[in-house]
């Protein structure tokens, strides 16, 4: 199966529903990356430490799977010379509005973090809001990370934390049904059935890695761990059980 194309579907369909992840940023947030403190985020609710920002003023910056309106405008607002990558149409259409309205720049390309249409060392900084469990290859996504990002550059993202796909994600808001081993994958976990109905109802196609692909891949690749965080994912009884829901890491090339 086609999964990039599944998922540019199924985010096309989250911005008709109105995922929070594809909502525009009100002035506010604008007003405040213009007066030198940005707001970012990559996972639901934490923001990024403001020291791993303050880097990306006046740099080329790329804003990877980061379509929605959020990240972008904050980032041009901030100063940083952005271009966001999105497999989605319309959340790529939400930056174009986002941009427009705010009387922003920044370069908007339709692509994947798979295969990067850029030269190598294009951006001193990469920021990659929670998404790489939507793609199966996380040892391909590093390597195009890598190439693309300058010697000295850091990589800002957020991922979800591989025990939340253990849960029947059918009941997840009423109760934990723990239903999967790990690492988990819709193409092979799922019966034939019941991913076929997710394709039907245009659901995202979702992976859970491991943490020693998380970890040791992306140091294998010549990064090294900065900073660290976790976010919980606002929703019970989840948060009762699972405080750190997502995982969000700051890494330098240094290679």
């Amino acid at each position: 199966m086609d999964i990039t194309k599944a998922n540019s579907e199924a985010w096309d369909k989250e911005v008709d529903d109105k995922n929070w992840w594809t909502r525009i940023i009100g002035e506010e947030k604008i007003i405040n990356a213009k007066n030198g403190k940005p707001e970012i985020w990559v996972t639901p609710s934490v923001n990024v430490p403001l020291s791993w920002i303050l880097p990306l003023k006046g740099k080329r910056v790329l804003n990877a799977c980061g379509g929605g309106g959020q990240q972008t405008p904050i980032l041009s607002a901030f100063g940083s010379l952005v271009t966001v990558i999105d497999i989605s149409n319309k959340q790529l259409e939400q930056d174009r509005i986002a941009l427009e309205k705010y009387n922003l720049k920044g370069e908007i390309v339709k692509g994947s973090v798979l295969s990067l249409p850029f030269e190598d060392q294009s951006f001193d900084h990469i920021v990659n809001p929670c998404s790489l469990n939507f793609i199966d290859d996380l040892d391909k996504v590093y390597s195009e990370f890598y190439r693309v990002l300058k010697k000295g550059g850091s990589l800002i993202f957020g991922i979800s934390n591989p025990i939340l796909y253990i849960f029947d994600d059918k009941k997840i808001e009423k109760k934990l049904k723990v239903k999967y081993t790990l690492p988990f994958s819709d193409t092979s976990s799922l019966s034939k059935k019941e991913l076929e109905r997710r394709l039907r109802k245009q659901d995202t196609v979702e992976f859970s890695h491991t943490l020693s692909s998380i970890i040791s891949n992306l140091l294998d690749y010549g990064f090294v761990i900065d900073g660290f965080f976790s976010d919980s994912s606002g929703f019970e009884p989840l948060d009762s059980f699972v405080s750190d829901s997502y995982l969000a890491f700051k890494a330098i090339k240094v290679k």
